[in-house]
């Protein structure tokens, strides 16, 4: 007689992971957030790490234009180091309600002219188209704040759009508010994310292969919250965005808020 057969052996089950409870989450989220802005700080350090060294070890035979052209992409991922780390320094000061305005009065012509040069520098060959009509002389609020703001936006308006796509900047002055909006022709928003993109560290699902942290918005939509104002957005996906900020002509109240 044949000998006696074993019953197959029955499939293992697949092991199911673990469910994370809700406290676990809630450590999770923050050290999410945390790998984000390690990432994004690596970037421009990756840069500079990689140009420095290649500049040490063929100084002797580098051209003056070869020492100057890998010195300003040098010196352009230190600019962006800094403003990611300016960036996660000012949302920390927001969202521990740190963040007090130093109101003072100013010119908001020449801010806006400033913080436009400022970034053109950045794109030599983006075309800008600044219109800025009838603003008052002078204005109250707090100019750093409102030109880092402004910066935010200008960024991102960069950031989302070709090199050759022009930024349209235009500014006037509306029942006692200054109003500016900046214009792009870039990627635009899906009307699923719109609605959350003052939430800290959202970014729409057209943008999460492209550098930044999702800090940005909220801290500038807070800033002009501090000074009584707004910011809103008007996008269609494709077809760029258009960002308006609203700025009191006066604000001395020092306010203090939270994200």
């Amino acid at each position: 007689m044949p000998p006696a057969q074993r019953p197959p052996k029955k499939p293992s089950k697949p092991q199911q992971a673990a469910a994370v409870r809700p406290s676990e989450r809630k450590i999770f989220q923050p050290l999410d957030r945390i790998a984000l802005l390690a990432h994004q700080l690596r970037t421009p350090l990756s840069t500079i790490n990689a140009l420095a060294q290649g500049m040490m070890r063929r100084a002797e035979k580098m051209s003056a234009d070869d020492v100057r052209h890998r010195a300003e992409r040098i010196w352009r991922s230190s600019l962006r180091l800094d403003e990611l780390i300016e960036m996660i320094l000012s949302y920390t000061r927001a969202s521990a309600g740190g963040m007090l305005l130093n109101p003072s009065e100013f010119n908001p012509e020449a801010l806006i002219l400033r913080a436009c040069r400022e970034q053109n520098s950045h794109e030599p060959e983006r075309p800008f188209d600044i219109d800025i009509s009838e603003l008052p002389e002078a204005i109250v609020g707090d100019p750093i704040l409102l030109e880092q703001a402004l910066v935010i936006v200008l960024s991102n308006a960069m950031k989302y759009s070709e090199a050759g796509q022009p930024i349209t900047v235009t500014s006037y002055a509306l029942d006692d508010c200054i109003v500016i909006t900046v214009k792009d022709e870039g990627i635009g928003i899906s009307d699923r994310d719109l609605p959350f993109l003052m939430q800290p560290f959202f970014r729409g699902q057209n943008a999460k292969q492209l550098p930044g942290t999702g800090l940005g918005l909220s801290l500038a939509w807070h800033i002009l919250k501090l000074h009584g104002g707004g910011l809103d957005i008007d996008s269609v996906e494709g077809h760029g965005t258009s960002v308006t900020l609203t700025i009191p002509e006066k604000n001395i109240t020092g306010a203090v808020g939270a994200l």
